[in-house]
């Protein structure tokens, strides 16, 4: 078994890949593929939300569009083509940053903040709870909000002190997960698993896409995993959701991350076994 990390640079303009021997835990790719299975979701189709390339995300047409829908969005940067598309849907969007000053768009429905989530309160650094941000926001009793968080590795402390309650607040979520081909120890691994764990408990991952900016792990010359995903999350009690081992990824509203190749993650949810 060959179990490898292949990574993409360009050069004068050109992507170049290459691999190299990593060493893992096999059964730490299967408890987390285990983890993320998709669920189809019947009767509601998919819209791609944002800009075709990193930054958008894919997500189920199931849409508030009366004046009264609220959206989440930690991490902004340059790029607020997925907060914009969502107030074309009558969202207010509240949006949170902590590296920047200013949006690179303006609308009467943002609500900026130069904050940023984390598990924990960090008042010093800005960096606050989102039970927090929902409580001065006046948002305790809403329900079927949307959460979109890319927060660049910060989503597994939010994760590991969230509860269930709160997340139950949210119709969708939309995450990026980070670090996940690179070596770990076995309490990161764990720590990884339960995060992802609790979120399956209210909600069930509709969709995935690889993140073709970064790393992807390789599995005798088949891919894996990629070091981060993006990923469409429906509350549970909302759907009517059935198993389906033929989803195949991408799928056409899947956009490659910038200038990189798609990755083909292809039957995801059919068994990939690592342990031989």
């Amino acid at each position: 078994m060959k179990i490898e990390v292949q990574r993409t640079f360009f050069v004068n303009g050109m992507p170049v890949t290459f691999q190299e021997k990593i060493n893992v835990i096999p059964e730490y790719y299967e408890l987390l593929r285990e983890r993320l299975k998709i669920k189809r979701v019947l009767g509601k189709n998919f819209v791609r939300v944002g800009r075709p390339s990193d930054g958008g995300y894919v997500m189920v047409d199931n849409f508030d569009t009366s004046g009264s829908g609220i959206a989440y969005s930690f991490g902004i940067s340059n790029d607020a083509s997925w907060d914009w598309e969502m107030t074309w849907r009558n969202y207010n969007i509240f949006m949170y940053d902590p590296t920047v000053d200013t949006l690179p768009a303006e609308s009467d429905k943002f609500h900026f903040f130069k904050e940023g989530v984390f598990g924990v309160e960090v008042p010093e650094k800005s960096m606050h709870t989102l039970d927090y941000f929902i409580k001065r926001n006046g948002h305790e009793n809403k329900s079927n909000m949307i959460l979109k968080m890319d927060v660049e590795g910060a989503e597994w402390s939010f994760l590991s002190t969230v509860t269930s309650e709160t997340l139950s607040k949210f119709d969708q979520i939309l995450f990026e997960f980070h670090d996940l081909t690179e070596p770990k120890d076995q309490s990161v691994m764990n720590a990884t698993l339960a995060c992802i764990s609790k979120i399956n408990r209210t909600h069930s991952l509709a969709h995935l896409h690889g993140n073709s900016c970064g790393v992807s792990l390789i599995l005798d010359d088949k891919i894996l995993f990629p070091d981060a995903l993006e990923l469409t999350y429906v509350k549970t009690s909302n759907y009517e959701l059935v198993d389906d081992e033929d989803i195949y990824l991408p799928i056409s509203l899947d956009r490659p991350c910038n200038n990189y190749n798609e990755i083909p993650l292809g039957y995801w949810n059919k068994k990939f076994n690592c342990v031989r």
